[in-house]
Protein backbone atom coordinates (compact mmCIF):
# COMPACT_ATOMS: atom_id res chain seq x y z
CA UNK A 1 0.00 0.00 0.00
CA UNK A 2 2.85 2.35 0.88
CA UNK A 3 4.56 1.52 -2.41
CA UNK A 4 1.40 2.33 -4.38
CA UNK A 5 0.99 5.62 -2.48
CA UNK A 6 4.59 6.61 -3.25
CA UNK A 7 4.04 5.79 -6.90
CA UNK A 8 0.87 7.96 -7.06
CA UNK A 9 2.66 10.88 -5.37
CA UNK A 10 5.55 10.54 -7.82
CA UNK A 11 3.18 10.70 -10.83
CA UNK A 12 1.41 13.76 -9.38
CA UNK A 13 4.79 15.46 -8.90
CA UNK A 14 5.79 14.75 -12.50
CA UNK A 15 2.47 16.05 -13.85
CA UNK A 16 2.69 19.21 -11.75
CA UNK A 17 6.25 19.84 -12.90
CA UNK A 18 5.25 19.37 -16.55
CA UNK A 19 2.29 21.72 -16.14
CA UNK A 20 4.47 24.34 -14.50
CA UNK A 21 7.08 24.01 -17.22
CA UNK A 22 4.43 24.40 -19.91
CA UNK A 23 3.04 27.50 -18.21
CA UNK A 24 6.46 29.07 -17.97
CA UNK A 25 6.96 28.54 -21.69
CA UNK A 26 3.72 30.38 -22.39
CA UNK A 27 4.98 33.46 -20.56
CA UNK A 28 7.92 33.75 -22.94
CA UNK A 29 7.83 35.67 -26.19
CA UNK A 30 8.91 34.10 -29.46
CA UNK A 31 12.61 34.59 -28.66
CA UNK A 32 12.36 32.79 -25.32
CA UNK A 33 12.98 35.85 -23.14
CA UNK A 34 10.79 35.71 -20.05
CA UNK A 35 8.97 38.98 -19.30
CA UNK A 36 10.83 40.75 -22.09
CA UNK A 37 8.02 41.79 -24.39
CA UNK A 38 9.36 44.42 -26.78
CA UNK A 39 8.20 48.01 -26.67
CA UNK A 40 6.92 49.54 -29.92
CA UNK A 41 7.25 53.07 -31.23
CA UNK A 42 5.56 53.59 -34.61
CA UNK A 43 6.04 56.83 -36.53
CA UNK A 44 3.35 57.27 -39.15
CA UNK A 45 3.82 59.90 -41.86
CA UNK A 46 0.94 61.40 -43.80
CA UNK A 47 0.53 61.34 -47.59
CA UNK A 48 4.16 60.51 -48.43
CA UNK A 49 4.94 58.40 -51.48
CA UNK A 50 7.62 55.82 -50.73
CA UNK A 51 9.89 56.80 -53.62
CA UNK A 52 10.12 60.34 -52.22
CA UNK A 53 12.33 58.85 -49.48
CA UNK A 54 16.04 58.48 -50.14
CA UNK A 55 16.47 54.80 -49.30
CA UNK A 56 13.52 54.00 -51.59
CA UNK A 57 15.22 55.51 -54.60
CA UNK A 58 14.21 59.17 -54.34
CA UNK A 59 15.36 61.26 -57.29
CA UNK A 60 15.68 64.31 -55.01
CA UNK A 61 18.53 63.53 -52.64
CA UNK A 62 19.22 64.59 -49.06
CA UNK A 63 15.61 64.96 -47.93
CA UNK A 64 15.45 62.04 -45.46
CA UNK A 65 18.86 61.45 -43.82
CA UNK A 66 17.39 59.96 -40.62
CA UNK A 67 15.14 57.44 -42.35
CA UNK A 68 17.95 56.54 -44.75
CA UNK A 69 20.31 55.92 -41.82
CA UNK A 70 17.69 53.85 -40.02
CA UNK A 71 17.27 51.69 -43.13
CA UNK A 72 20.96 50.72 -42.89
CA UNK A 73 20.47 49.71 -39.25
CA UNK A 74 17.11 47.96 -39.52
CA UNK A 75 14.83 45.96 -41.77
CA UNK A 76 13.65 47.65 -44.97
CA UNK A 77 10.52 46.33 -46.68
CA UNK A 78 10.67 47.12 -50.40
CA UNK A 79 7.23 45.68 -51.25
CA UNK A 80 4.99 46.96 -48.45
CA UNK A 81 1.55 48.21 -49.49
CA UNK A 82 -1.62 49.75 -48.13
CA UNK A 83 -4.88 48.21 -49.31
CA UNK A 84 -6.58 51.55 -49.91
CA UNK A 85 -4.60 54.74 -50.45
CA UNK A 86 -6.72 57.11 -48.37
CA UNK A 87 -6.06 58.29 -44.80
CA UNK A 88 -8.92 56.71 -42.80
CA UNK A 89 -8.91 53.30 -44.57
CA UNK A 90 -5.11 53.11 -44.31
CA UNK A 91 -5.18 53.75 -40.57
CA UNK A 92 -8.08 51.35 -40.01
CA UNK A 93 -6.15 48.58 -41.77
CA UNK A 94 -3.00 49.31 -39.77
CA UNK A 95 -4.77 49.39 -36.41
CA UNK A 96 -7.17 46.43 -36.94
CA UNK A 97 -5.21 43.96 -39.08
CA UNK A 98 -8.22 43.77 -41.40
CA UNK A 99 -8.58 45.11 -44.93
CA UNK A 100 -11.20 47.74 -45.82
CA UNK A 101 -14.29 45.67 -46.59
CA UNK A 102 -13.73 43.47 -43.56
CA UNK A 103 -13.15 46.30 -41.09
CA UNK A 104 -15.88 48.50 -42.58
CA UNK A 105 -13.84 51.62 -43.37
CA UNK A 106 -13.91 51.69 -47.18
CA UNK A 107 -14.06 55.47 -47.67
CA UNK A 108 -12.51 58.42 -45.88
CA UNK A 109 -15.72 59.31 -44.07
CA UNK A 110 -16.84 55.86 -42.92
CA UNK A 111 -16.32 54.44 -39.45
CA UNK A 112 -14.84 51.06 -38.61
CA UNK A 113 -17.45 48.44 -37.69
CA UNK A 114 -18.33 48.48 -33.99
CA UNK A 115 -17.55 44.77 -33.50
CA UNK A 116 -13.94 45.07 -34.72
CA UNK A 117 -11.03 45.01 -32.27
CA UNK A 118 -7.94 47.18 -32.69
CA UNK A 119 -4.30 47.20 -31.62
CA UNK A 120 -5.37 48.80 -28.34
CA UNK A 121 -7.46 45.79 -27.34
CA UNK A 122 -4.98 43.17 -28.50
CA UNK A 123 -1.91 44.69 -26.83
CA UNK A 124 -3.67 45.71 -23.62
CA UNK A 125 -4.71 42.07 -23.24
CA UNK A 126 -1.00 41.25 -23.40
CA UNK A 127 -0.18 43.75 -20.66
CA UNK A 128 0.78 46.79 -22.76
CA UNK A 129 0.19 50.48 -22.25
CA UNK A 130 -1.02 51.78 -25.63
CA UNK A 131 -1.02 55.47 -26.58
CA UNK A 132 -1.22 57.73 -29.62
CA UNK A 133 -0.25 61.33 -30.26
CA UNK A 134 -0.82 63.58 -33.26
CA UNK A 135 -3.29 62.93 -36.05
CA UNK A 136 -6.23 60.62 -35.28
CA UNK A 137 -8.55 60.23 -38.30
CA UNK A 138 -10.30 57.15 -36.97
CA UNK A 139 -13.73 56.35 -35.52
CA UNK A 140 -15.46 55.17 -33.41
CA UNK A 141 -13.59 55.65 -30.13
CA UNK A 142 -14.93 52.31 -28.86
CA UNK A 143 -12.86 50.53 -31.54
CA UNK A 144 -9.87 52.82 -31.02
CA UNK A 145 -9.70 53.58 -27.27
CA UNK A 146 -6.15 54.92 -27.48
CA UNK A 147 -4.80 56.84 -24.56
CA UNK A 148 -4.31 60.17 -26.32
CA UNK A 149 -1.23 62.23 -25.49
CA UNK A 150 -1.56 65.94 -26.17
CA UNK A 151 1.37 67.85 -27.54
CA UNK A 152 1.61 67.01 -31.25
CA UNK A 153 -0.28 68.70 -34.06
CA UNK A 154 -3.53 66.84 -34.68
CA UNK A 155 -5.26 68.78 -37.47
CA UNK A 156 -3.67 69.04 -40.91
CA UNK A 157 -5.12 72.55 -41.27
CA UNK A 158 -3.31 73.79 -38.14
CA UNK A 159 -0.09 74.80 -39.79
CA UNK A 160 2.74 77.24 -39.58
CA UNK A 161 6.52 77.33 -39.27
CA UNK A 162 6.40 76.18 -35.63
CA UNK A 163 4.51 72.89 -35.38
CA UNK A 164 3.53 71.59 -31.95
CA UNK A 165 5.83 68.83 -30.67
CA UNK A 166 6.02 67.93 -26.98
CA UNK A 167 8.64 65.21 -26.74
CA UNK A 168 8.74 65.46 -22.93
CA UNK A 169 5.12 64.30 -22.81
CA UNK A 170 6.16 61.19 -24.73
CA UNK A 171 9.11 60.65 -22.38
CA UNK A 172 6.76 60.89 -19.40
CA UNK A 173 4.51 58.22 -20.92
CA UNK A 174 7.42 55.88 -21.57
CA UNK A 175 8.83 56.35 -18.06
CA UNK A 176 5.64 56.27 -16.01
CA UNK A 177 5.45 52.48 -15.48
CA UNK A 178 8.59 50.46 -16.15
CA UNK A 179 6.81 47.26 -15.10
CA UNK A 180 4.72 47.24 -18.29
CA UNK A 181 5.77 47.35 -21.96
CA UNK A 182 4.45 50.20 -24.07
CA UNK A 183 3.22 50.83 -27.59
CA UNK A 184 3.29 54.42 -28.83
CA UNK A 185 2.02 55.72 -32.18
CA UNK A 186 3.46 59.10 -33.21
CA UNK A 187 1.16 60.22 -36.03
CA UNK A 188 2.56 63.12 -38.00
CA UNK A 189 0.65 65.56 -40.20
CA UNK A 190 3.61 65.74 -42.63
CA UNK A 191 3.41 65.76 -45.63
CA UNK A 192 -0.37 66.25 -45.86
CA UNK A 193 -1.53 69.37 -47.70
CA UNK A 194 -1.45 72.29 -47.26
CA UNK A 195 2.27 72.19 -47.92
CA UNK A 196 3.39 75.19 -45.91
CA UNK A 197 5.37 73.98 -42.92
CA UNK A 198 8.68 72.80 -44.34
CA UNK A 199 11.91 74.43 -45.46
CA UNK A 200 11.09 76.08 -48.78
CA UNK A 201 14.80 76.35 -49.60
CA UNK A 202 15.50 72.64 -49.24
CA UNK A 203 16.18 72.42 -52.99
CA UNK A 204 16.44 74.96 -55.78
CA UNK A 205 13.36 75.05 -57.99
CA UNK A 206 15.31 74.31 -61.16
CA UNK A 207 17.03 71.32 -59.51
CA UNK A 208 13.87 69.46 -58.50
CA UNK A 209 13.16 66.20 -60.31
CA UNK A 210 9.41 65.83 -60.87
CA UNK A 211 7.49 62.56 -61.30
CA UNK A 212 7.17 61.72 -65.03
CA UNK A 213 3.37 62.04 -65.03
CA UNK A 214 3.61 65.63 -63.76
CA UNK A 215 3.32 68.72 -65.93
CA UNK A 216 6.44 70.83 -65.45
CA UNK A 217 5.68 74.46 -64.64
CA UNK A 218 6.46 76.96 -61.88
CA UNK A 219 3.32 76.16 -59.89
CA UNK A 220 4.06 72.43 -59.89
CA UNK A 221 7.67 72.96 -58.92
CA UNK A 222 6.70 75.33 -56.11
CA UNK A 223 4.26 72.92 -54.46
CA UNK A 224 6.39 69.84 -55.05
CA UNK A 225 9.31 71.54 -53.31
CA UNK A 226 7.04 72.42 -50.38
CA UNK A 227 5.92 68.76 -50.27
CA UNK A 228 9.57 67.65 -50.11
CA UNK A 229 10.16 70.16 -47.32
CA UNK A 230 7.38 68.58 -45.28
CA UNK A 231 8.86 65.13 -45.83
CA UNK A 232 12.05 66.53 -44.35
CA UNK A 233 10.06 67.61 -41.27
CA UNK A 234 8.76 64.05 -40.87
CA UNK A 235 12.33 62.79 -41.21
CA UNK A 236 13.36 65.14 -38.40
CA UNK A 237 10.65 63.60 -36.21
CA UNK A 238 12.11 60.17 -36.94
CA UNK A 239 15.51 61.43 -35.81
CA UNK A 240 14.06 62.88 -32.59
CA UNK A 241 12.27 59.62 -31.81
CA UNK A 242 15.50 57.68 -32.22
CA UNK A 243 17.26 60.15 -29.92
CA UNK A 244 14.48 59.80 -27.35
CA UNK A 245 14.87 56.03 -27.28
CA UNK A 246 18.59 56.44 -26.62
CA UNK A 247 18.17 59.12 -23.96
CA UNK A 248 15.66 56.99 -22.04
CA UNK A 249 17.87 53.89 -22.31
CA UNK A 250 15.14 51.71 -23.78
CA UNK A 251 16.81 50.92 -27.11
CA UNK A 252 17.76 47.40 -25.98
CA UNK A 253 14.12 46.36 -25.98
CA UNK A 254 12.29 48.84 -28.23
CA UNK A 255 11.21 48.30 -31.83
CA UNK A 256 11.16 51.49 -33.89
CA UNK A 257 8.93 51.40 -36.99
CA UNK A 258 8.66 54.10 -39.66
CA UNK A 259 5.69 54.10 -42.05
CA UNK A 260 4.75 56.77 -44.59
CA UNK A 261 0.99 56.03 -44.74
CA UNK A 262 -0.37 56.25 -48.33
CA UNK A 263 1.01 58.16 -51.30
CA UNK A 264 1.31 61.88 -51.95
CA UNK A 265 -1.94 63.86 -52.05
CA UNK A 266 -1.34 64.76 -55.69
CA UNK A 267 -2.62 63.43 -59.03
CA UNK A 268 -2.08 59.65 -59.47
CA UNK A 269 -0.89 59.19 -55.89
CA UNK A 270 -3.31 59.07 -52.98
CA UNK A 271 -6.91 58.26 -54.06
CA UNK A 272 -5.73 55.75 -56.68
CA UNK A 273 -4.45 52.20 -57.06
CA UNK A 274 -1.29 53.37 -58.80
CA UNK A 275 2.02 52.46 -57.22
CA UNK A 276 2.66 56.09 -56.24
CA UNK A 277 -0.38 55.79 -53.98
CA UNK A 278 -0.40 52.25 -52.56
CA UNK A 279 3.31 51.47 -52.11
CA UNK A 280 4.48 52.33 -48.61
CA UNK A 281 7.85 52.82 -47.02
CA UNK A 282 8.33 50.51 -44.05
CA UNK A 283 11.54 50.48 -42.02
CA UNK A 284 11.79 48.60 -38.72
CA UNK A 285 14.74 48.73 -36.35
CA UNK A 286 14.74 45.73 -34.02
CA UNK A 287 17.07 45.48 -31.01
CA UNK A 288 20.26 43.52 -31.58
CA UNK A 289 19.12 40.44 -29.66
CA UNK A 290 16.34 39.79 -32.16
CA UNK A 291 18.79 39.21 -35.02
CA UNK A 292 16.70 40.82 -37.72
CA UNK A 293 17.58 40.73 -41.42
CA UNK A 294 18.37 43.96 -43.28
CA UNK A 295 16.04 43.95 -46.31
CA UNK A 296 13.22 41.95 -47.85
CA UNK A 297 11.36 42.22 -51.14
CA UNK A 298 8.58 39.90 -49.96
CA UNK A 299 5.09 41.25 -50.60
CA UNK A 300 3.40 42.54 -47.44
CA UNK A 301 0.48 44.82 -46.55
CA UNK A 302 -0.40 47.10 -43.65
CA UNK A 303 -2.76 44.48 -42.19
CA UNK A 304 0.35 42.36 -41.48
CA UNK A 305 1.85 44.82 -39.00
CA UNK A 306 -0.59 44.27 -36.11
CA UNK A 307 -0.19 40.45 -36.25
CA UNK A 308 3.58 40.99 -36.21
CA UNK A 309 3.31 43.02 -33.01
CA UNK A 310 1.02 40.44 -31.39
CA UNK A 311 3.41 37.66 -32.37
CA UNK A 312 6.48 39.52 -31.09
CA UNK A 313 4.70 40.22 -27.80
CA UNK A 314 4.07 36.52 -27.23
CA UNK A 315 0.37 36.51 -28.13
CA UNK A 316 -1.54 34.26 -30.48
CA UNK A 317 -2.53 35.94 -33.74
CA UNK A 318 -6.32 35.63 -34.22
CA UNK A 319 -7.41 33.59 -37.21
CA UNK A 320 -9.98 36.16 -38.33
CA UNK A 321 -7.41 38.84 -39.20
CA UNK A 322 -6.44 39.42 -42.83
CA UNK A 323 -2.87 40.05 -41.78
CA UNK A 324 -0.15 37.50 -41.05
CA UNK A 325 2.88 37.91 -38.82
CA UNK A 326 6.05 39.11 -40.54
CA UNK A 327 8.35 37.64 -37.89
CA UNK A 328 9.37 34.74 -40.11
CA UNK A 329 10.63 37.27 -42.66
CA UNK A 330 12.23 39.55 -40.11
CA UNK A 331 14.22 36.74 -38.55
CA UNK A 332 15.17 35.21 -41.89
CA UNK A 333 13.25 31.97 -41.38
CA UNK A 334 11.51 32.48 -44.73
CA UNK A 335 11.86 34.80 -47.72
CA UNK A 336 8.27 34.94 -49.00
CA UNK A 337 5.09 36.17 -47.36
CA UNK A 338 2.24 36.86 -49.81
CA UNK A 339 1.72 35.76 -53.39
CA UNK A 340 -0.23 38.92 -54.19
CA UNK A 341 -1.13 42.34 -52.82
CA UNK A 342 -4.70 43.56 -53.35
CA UNK A 343 -6.04 47.09 -53.56
CA UNK A 344 -9.34 48.92 -53.54
CA UNK A 345 -10.41 52.46 -54.28
CA UNK A 346 -14.01 52.93 -53.22
CA UNK A 347 -14.90 56.61 -53.18
CA UNK A 348 -17.24 57.97 -55.88
CA UNK A 349 -15.05 56.27 -58.50
CA UNK A 350 -14.64 52.50 -58.04
CA UNK A 351 -11.44 50.60 -58.82
CA UNK A 352 -9.76 47.36 -57.72
CA UNK A 353 -6.24 46.03 -58.35
CA UNK A 354 -3.83 43.15 -57.76
CA UNK A 355 -0.01 42.95 -57.83
CA UNK A 356 1.99 39.73 -58.19
CA UNK A 357 5.50 41.02 -57.57
CA UNK A 358 5.98 42.22 -61.12
CA UNK A 359 2.68 42.91 -62.84
CA UNK A 360 -0.15 45.12 -61.59
CA UNK A 361 -3.69 44.70 -62.96
CA UNK A 362 -6.08 47.59 -62.29
CA UNK A 363 -9.77 46.95 -62.90
CA UNK A 364 -11.67 50.23 -63.15
CA UNK A 365 -15.26 49.30 -62.38
CA UNK A 366 -16.69 52.72 -63.25
CA UNK A 367 -14.40 53.31 -66.21
CA UNK A 368 -17.12 54.96 -68.31
CA UNK A 369 -17.06 57.93 -65.91
CA UNK A 370 -14.38 60.60 -65.74
CA UNK A 371 -12.07 60.14 -62.79
CA UNK A 372 -12.35 62.86 -60.20
CA UNK A 373 -11.22 63.56 -56.66
CA UNK A 374 -13.06 66.21 -54.72
CA UNK A 375 -9.98 68.09 -53.55
CA UNK A 376 -8.19 67.93 -56.94
CA UNK A 377 -10.77 68.55 -59.64
CA UNK A 378 -14.02 68.75 -57.67
CA UNK A 379 -17.39 67.30 -58.48
CA UNK A 380 -18.86 69.85 -60.84
CA UNK A 381 -16.89 71.09 -63.80
CA UNK A 382 -13.59 71.14 -61.91
CA UNK A 383 -15.03 73.49 -59.30
CA UNK A 384 -13.71 72.88 -55.82
CA UNK A 385 -15.63 74.15 -52.82
CA UNK A 386 -12.36 75.27 -51.19
CA UNK A 387 -10.53 77.50 -53.63
CA UNK A 388 -7.36 77.74 -51.57
CA UNK A 389 -6.37 74.07 -51.72
CA UNK A 390 -2.80 73.73 -52.89
CA UNK A 391 -3.48 70.63 -54.97
CA UNK A 392 -6.34 72.48 -56.66
CA UNK A 393 -3.97 75.27 -57.71
CA UNK A 394 -1.53 72.64 -58.97
CA UNK A 395 -4.10 70.80 -61.11
CA UNK A 396 -5.64 74.04 -62.38
CA UNK A 397 -2.22 75.04 -63.70
CA UNK A 398 -2.15 71.70 -65.56
CA UNK A 399 -5.52 72.41 -67.13
CA UNK A 400 -4.35 75.80 -68.32
CA UNK A 401 -1.18 74.34 -69.85
CA UNK A 402 -3.14 71.51 -71.52
CA UNK A 403 -5.02 74.04 -73.64
CA UNK A 404 -1.83 75.00 -75.49
CA UNK A 405 0.45 71.96 -74.98
CA UNK A 406 -0.36 68.51 -76.44
CA UNK A 407 1.94 66.69 -74.00
CA UNK A 408 0.25 68.42 -71.07
CA UNK A 409 -3.13 67.55 -72.57
CA UNK A 410 -2.10 63.88 -72.71
CA UNK A 411 -1.06 63.92 -69.05
CA UNK A 412 -4.31 65.57 -67.96
CA UNK A 413 -6.28 62.96 -69.90
CA UNK A 414 -4.26 60.21 -68.22
CA UNK A 415 -5.64 61.49 -64.93
CA UNK A 416 -9.22 61.98 -66.15
CA UNK A 417 -9.76 58.98 -68.46
CA UNK A 418 -9.09 55.43 -67.27
CA UNK A 419 -9.72 52.34 -69.41
CA UNK A 420 -11.55 49.38 -67.94
CA UNK A 421 -8.31 47.44 -67.51
CA UNK A 422 -4.74 48.60 -66.97
CA UNK A 423 -1.76 46.25 -66.81
CA UNK A 424 1.72 47.44 -65.89
CA UNK A 425 5.12 45.79 -65.67
CA UNK A 426 6.52 47.47 -62.56
CA UNK A 427 10.00 46.05 -63.12
CA UNK A 428 10.41 47.88 -66.43
CA UNK A 429 7.79 50.59 -65.90
CA UNK A 430 7.76 51.58 -62.20
CA UNK A 431 5.76 54.77 -62.87
CA UNK A 432 3.06 52.81 -64.74
CA UNK A 433 3.16 54.94 -67.86
CA UNK A 434 2.81 52.12 -70.42
CA UNK A 435 -0.50 50.23 -70.27
CA UNK A 436 -0.07 46.67 -71.62
CA UNK A 437 -3.72 45.63 -71.33
CA UNK A 438 -4.43 45.76 -75.08
CA UNK A 439 -1.44 43.64 -76.10
CA UNK A 440 -2.25 40.06 -77.18
CA UNK A 441 0.72 38.52 -75.41
CA UNK A 442 -0.58 39.67 -72.00
CA UNK A 443 -4.17 38.44 -72.21
CA UNK A 444 -3.41 35.23 -70.29
CA UNK A 445 -1.70 37.27 -67.56
CA UNK A 446 -4.74 39.56 -67.33
CA UNK A 447 -7.12 36.60 -67.10
CA UNK A 448 -5.10 34.96 -64.32
CA UNK A 449 -4.75 38.13 -62.27
CA UNK A 450 -8.43 38.99 -62.72
CA UNK A 451 -9.43 35.57 -61.37
CA UNK A 452 -7.28 36.12 -58.28
CA UNK A 453 -8.72 39.59 -57.82
CA UNK A 454 -12.31 38.34 -58.07
CA UNK A 455 -11.59 35.58 -55.55
CA UNK A 456 -10.15 38.09 -53.07
CA UNK A 457 -13.08 40.44 -53.57
CA UNK A 458 -15.53 37.64 -52.88
CA UNK A 459 -13.65 36.68 -49.71
CA UNK A 460 -13.71 40.30 -48.57
CA UNK A 461 -17.45 40.67 -49.10
CA UNK A 462 -16.88 43.31 -51.78
CA UNK A 463 -20.22 43.52 -53.62
CA UNK A 464 -18.71 45.03 -56.72
CA UNK A 465 -21.55 43.70 -58.91
CA UNK A 466 -23.33 46.90 -57.88
CA UNK A 467 -20.89 48.83 -60.08
CA UNK A 468 -20.14 46.67 -63.10
CA UNK A 469 -22.40 44.78 -65.51
CA UNK A 470 -20.11 41.84 -66.26
CA UNK A 471 -19.50 40.82 -62.65
CA UNK A 472 -19.78 37.05 -62.05
CA UNK A 473 -23.33 35.93 -61.38
CA UNK A 474 -22.36 34.11 -58.18
CA UNK A 475 -21.32 37.34 -56.49
CA UNK A 476 -23.75 38.64 -53.87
Amino acid sequence: MVTILKYVLFIILILNSSWAFGLSKQTKNIWGDENQQPNFIILLGDDISANSIGCYGAANKGITPNIDRLATEGVMFTNMFVSEAICAPTRAELYTGKQPFRNGCTTNKLATNNDVKSVVHYLEELGYRVALTGKKHYKPDSVYPFRYIEGFTEQVKTRGPEMEEDWEALADFINEDKSKPFCLFICSVHAHAPWDAGNSDILKLNEIVLPPHFIDNKVTRHFYREYLGEINLFDQQVGKAKELIGELNVEDNTVLMVLDENGAGMPSGKWTNYDWGVRSACVMKWPEKYKAITETNAIAQYCDILPTMIDAAGGKVPNDLDGKSLMGLIQGRRDKHRENAFFVYNEDYKSRAVFDGRYKLIWNLTWNNDFHVDVINGWDGFKDHMRDRHVHFLFNSWLERSEIDSIAEEKVNRFLKHPQFELYDLVNDPWEMNNLADKDEFQAKITGLKMKLEKWMQEQGDTYSDYVEDAPKNMD
